[in-house]
């Protein structure tokens, strides 16, 4: 076996993520020949079982990168990812804001908040994110599982938060509203606290680059930055298999190749 390439679908969506990838790119030996192959046919894969995005999550400024963009992927955000310090203590931590669980009524309203937040040129790449903040069923070989919360004041949603838990630790992530930008630091408290009862795991933070403050806000709660990582999209075309409708013989011939035809007058009209 020369190379091996995983996808994995967005669960309720018709997009995948490019999550693996080998060998290395710097093992050399055809390694980027490898990866062109692998991914064009990921691509074609991908189009025929019906899906109309494929992702990527990639180092910045990397051959990854390179590699990917000659293959026809395009760069369209960037995501920075912090850690938390293991010596702080989330037992401790208290927050002012009231979360409550998300329903499945909150659909529209964290849409709503998503359009507010995103670039347009964000939404048009992850395909306005329809369904991104919903939460679905666990489905089978998902990975770790997911809890959404929602922050509401007098009927309006100003906060969306989702946490996903696993064995390598927690995943945070938020929807802002912009009016609500001040209260950044208590929804990171808010989330902290959720975390509280398997102290041990490790909580990760991820925000994307339009998301404005957390890069301030973060450091004060003790995260440090651990990584960050280019967002790229691939649009893909989808064949349709339909059938064209013939014709019936009769309609397709003129009036001299097909049967008698009569014409009628005024005169025969009347009488």
């Amino acid at each position: 076996m020369l190379g091996l390439a995983q996808m994995r679908t967005r669960p309720g969506r018709p997009e995948r993520d490019v999550v693996f990838m080998s060998p290395a790119l710097e093992t050399g030996n055809g390694s980027h020949a490898i990866w062109q192959r692998l991914l064009t046919h990921l691509c074609v894969q991908t189009a025929e079982r019906g899906s109309l995005r494929l992702y990527a999550r990639l180092p910045m400024q990397s051959e990854e990168l390179k590699l990917f963009r000659h293959v026809g992927f395009q760069e369209y955000g960037q995501t920075n990812i912090y850690r938390l310090r293991p010596n702080i203590d989330r037992r401790q931590i208290s927050s002012t804001i009231r979360l409550r669980p998300q329903h499945a009524s909150d659909g529209w309203g964290l849409q709503k908040l998503y359009t507010t937040l995103a670039p347009r040129a964000v939404q048009n790449a992850e395909g306005l994110a329809q369904g991104q903040w919903a939460i679905t069923p666990r489905r089978w070989g998902e990975q770790g599982r997911r809890r959404g919360f929602v922050w509401e004041e007098e009927g309006e949603l100003l906060a969306g938060l989702h946490l996903r838990i696993g064995k390598s630790g927690y995943l945070v992530r938020t929807l802002l509203h912009p009016d609500a930008l001040d209260q950044a630091e208590n929804l990171a408290r808010a989330a902290l606290r959720l975390t509280a009862r398997r102290p041990n795991l490790p909580v990760y933070f991820a925000f994307q680059q339009y998301e404005p403050g957390w890069a301030n806000v973060l450091p004060r709660l003790g995260f440090e930055p651990l990584t960050s990582q280019t967002l790229v999209v691939k649009h893909l075309a989808v064949r349709v298999r339909g059938k064209i409708p013939a014709l019936i013989p009769a309609l397709e011939k003129s009036p001299t190749e097909g049967a008698a035809t009569s014409s009628m007058n005024w005169q025969e009209i009347r009488d």
